[in-house]
């Protein structure tokens, strides 16, 4: 038993080639390294430099109770409708004084009764840098 095999027209052979790239180049147009063009990334943004004292007065949460200017209306201070916000900026509300010492040890051991805690975990740096800023809101 023997298998035959049908003989290819050897004319239609290049034909379907021709075919297979006509096709192709309609199907991946943008393989072509010519139509590439680079994707340009947007720039990042501009750095943005804030004061050690400032950072510190954000980052450790004051601004949600005392206000970034310090007037009491920081955007957790509605929260706290019961307790009297004090207004760094008029030194009659400060309990212990208005020194950058007072501030500096009320920041640090806080104010018992009341919503501001302590903040033994701040370095006395740290402290002492809240405390300028602080002091610096008073009018």
């Amino acid at each position: 038993m023997m298998i035959k095999f049908k003989k290819l027209r050897s004319y239609k052979k290049p034909y379907f080639v021709l075919l297979r790239l006509v096709c192709c180049s309609f199907i991946f147009p943008h393989c072509s390294p010519e139509n590439e063009s680079p994707i340009k990334e947007p720039p990042p943004p501009p750095a943005v430099t804030v004061p050690f004292p400032e950072a510190m007065y954000v980052q450790n949460g004051c601004a949600a109770c005392h206000g970034m200017v310090g007037n009491g209306r920081g955007t957790r201070s509605h929260l706290l409708s019961n307790s009297r916000v004090p207004n760094f900026q008029d030194k009659s509300t400060y309990i212990y004084g208005s020194t950058k010492e007072a501030i500096a040890k009320t920041i640090k051991n806080g104010i018992p009764g009341t919503y501001m805690k302590a903040y033994a975990h701040m370095r006395k740096q740290e402290i002492d840098a809240v405390a300028e800023y602080i002091q610096k809101m008073q009018r």
